[in-house]
């Protein structure tokens, strides 16, 4: 289990509760509005809104969460004195299938209570996410030096998330309250792993092999600097996906109680 600044996001993409109704200028069709005690509803909206709006939508600035381009992540596995030691850059970071497995099972927290700041969590899974980089690596494997550029894909499966989010009602000019997120976490906990990496030791293919074979085997060491930093990159782009859309909605107009 390890917790960052985390997908998706999905995390959080609840901001749901939308209407079709009197008030579609607000909310994008085809969502519907929850009874505010409602957590079915509000789970089947905030499903409804990743497998209908997970390209994004433009018109109200909010990105895409299919695929999230994470940009420049950086991880530095292994001791000073231990056989494997892995420094690691990877850039032009895009995680893939995210939002095309994602499966919310609960969302609660919302109140009608805006006097104080309201605390919301959620819990989904994914079947399974890649993510795609250019990589630069400087270490060693056991008495193996690396020194190497190329391209990586980190394949995750069956990963079990939980986001918490805090956010603090806001009046504006219009007159009504909306949503600013001062707080997003996500907690993850990925089923297994596997790294694929390019260009290792260039055109030796069976040093190359023989490589990627000692790097999976110590899959869980380099995870453990890896996986937060892909988590913490995620969550930034789905409190910014959630944080846009919340902008376009006033609270007073979430529910239909």
């Amino acid at each position: 289990m390890f917790s960052g600044n985390w997908i998706f996001v999905a995390s959080g993409l609840i901001l749901l509760m939308g209407s079709p109704g009197a008030r579609a200028d607000h909310f994008p069709a085809p969502l519907k509005r929850c009874r505010i005690e409602d957590e079915a509803c509000h789970v089947k909206q905030a499903q409804a809104f990743v497998d209908t709006f997970k390209h994004g939508i433009p018109e109200r600035n909010v990105a895409p969460i299919e695929i999230i381009e994470l940009g420049t992540l950086r991880s530095n596995s292994g001791d000073p004195g231990s056989s494997l030691q892995f420094n690691l850059v990877m850039s032009n970071t895009t995680l893939h299938n995210f939002a095309d497995t994602l499966r919310f099972k609960s969302v609660t927290g919302f109140t009608k209570d805006l006097t104080k700041p309201m605390k919301l969590s959620w819990t989904f899974s994914t079947d399974y996410c890649d993510v795609h980089a250019n990589y630069d690596v400087n270490g060693k494997i056991l008495l193996l030096s690396i020194v190497s550029q190329g391209e990586i894909t980190v394949k995750l499966k069956q990963l079990q998330c939980k986001t918490r989010l805090t956010a603090v009602p806001e009046k504006r000019d219009d007159g009504n309250t909306y949503l600013k997120i001062t707080d997003f976490n996500t907690a993850v906990k990925v089923g297994s792993g596997h790294i694929d990496m390019t260009n290792l030791f260039k055109d030796n293919v069976e040093l190359s092999e023989s490589t990627l074979q000692v790097v999976n085997d110590e899959y869980d060491v380099i995870a453990k600097e890896v996986h937060p930093q892909i988590m913490i990159a995620t969550d930034r782009v789905l409190k910014k996906v959630i944080q846009n859309l919340w902008d376009t909605i006033p609270y007073e107009e979430f529910f239909d109680n």
